[in-house]
């Protein structure tokens, strides 16, 4: 990682009379690539201009949020005014439940504050769209960006993932219309990249609640490290918004001999998958993320979806699972014939 902090040092002071904007692309290189922007310190100059400038695919242009020029004030708000807002409460507890996101080196007092200025922000973004409702697992992604860039620069940051990331998605429509509908096009990726292990996946239902909080979160809610988070982070702002379902599909992938060796029961699958490991190959999974992207690009692996899609009957575990949790509903479960796998 030496290397790769002095060439992010040598070019922040190459440009560091210049916008940033204007080497977008240099920027979303040293995002993906191996290792990441490396430190919190390049991160907070960075993360912002990427959220900036978020890759959008063609077809992102079918879903526009038209309601955004109608939003109401960004960050003029007093206390009073965003403590009335509908969804304080909810932010505000969920926000007093971070706790353990925080990384070990910070104090507490460091930790109240940031807790106390977290609430505010969340809700200042969805103030910025009428339409906005919050969901459970906002707040982690919004605290991973205050973690890294400060209040003042965190606004702006998740305001524009909010209205031009996939989180807008996640914040004007249900779960079933959003995430779940996403999270459909894992089935899709494993079936072409291992038929085996899809077929095994889709006999036992399982279904695919055991990744809900990844693409919600950007896997903040469920990675043990902070580093982690915010290498994960670094990929997702320089890449397409459905990067993290090719990410899920990586996952996954790497644990095939732990799902194919593990009793063949809808509960004890999706408990394996939901515990993720405390070790990952962080640069590996996102290796095979972005080649199974560059295989098989959105467009390409929604039309596969949309000609091949059946729904498998939905068992009495996702019944008692789904109904436990609370979330959503109900999940959404795929019966993919088995298709040609790929050559690695």
């Amino acid at each position: 990682m030496k290397k790769k902090r002095e060439e992010i040092a040598r070019f922040l002071k190459e440009h560091d009379n210049e916008n940033l904007d204007d080497y977008i692309s240099n920027l979303r290189c040293f995002a993906r690539s191996n290792g990441g922007l490396v430190t919190d310190q390049y991160r907070a100059r960075i993360w912002p201009v990427l959220a900036r400038h978020l890759v959008k695919t063609d077809e992102d242009d079918d879903d526009v949020d038209y309601d955004t020029v109608s939003s109401v004030s960004d960050s003029t708000d007093d206390g009073e005014d965003l403590r009335s807002h509908p969804e304080w409460n909810q932010v505000e507890l969920d926000v007093r439940r971070t706790l353990a996101r925080f990384p070990p080196n910070i104090s507490d007092d460091r930790r109240t504050s940031l807790q106390d200025q977290l609430t505010p922000l969340i809700v200042r973004v969805l103030k910025t769209n009428r339409r906005f409702r919050y969901y459970q697992g906002f707040h982690d992604v919004c605290l991973t960006v205050i973690l890294v860039c400060g209040a003042e620069s965190a606004f702006e940051v998740c305001k524009n993932l909010a209205h031009y990331g996939p989180f807008r998605g996640y914040l004007l429509k249900t779960l079933e219309k959003s995430v779940l509908k996403e999270l459909e096009l894992l089935y899709v990726i494993l079936s072409r990249a291992d038929p085996q292990l899809e077929r095994v996946m889709r006999e036992v239902h399982l279904g695919t609640m055991f990744a809900l909080s990844w693409p919600l979160t950007w896997f903040s809610h469920s990675l043990n490290h902070y580093q982690q988070i915010v290498r994960f982070f670094d990929v997702f702002l320089a890449s397409p918004p459905l990067t993290p379902i090719y990410v899920c599909a990586a996952i996954v992938l790497k644990r095939k001999a732990a799902i194919l060796t593990c009793d063949r029961e809808m509960p004890m699958i999706h408990q394996l998958l939901t515990n993720m490991p405390n070790e990952i190959h962080l640069d590996a999974i996102l290796s095979d993320s972005l080649y199974l992207a560059s295989l098989m690009p959105p467009f390409a692996l929604k039309t596969e979806f949309k000609i091949n899609n059946r729904w498998a009957p939905v068992s009495r575990y996702a019944i008692t699972m789904v109904a436990a949790v609370g979330v959503a509903g109900a999940a959404y479960y795929l019966n993919l014939g088995s298709r040609f796998a790929l050559s690695f």
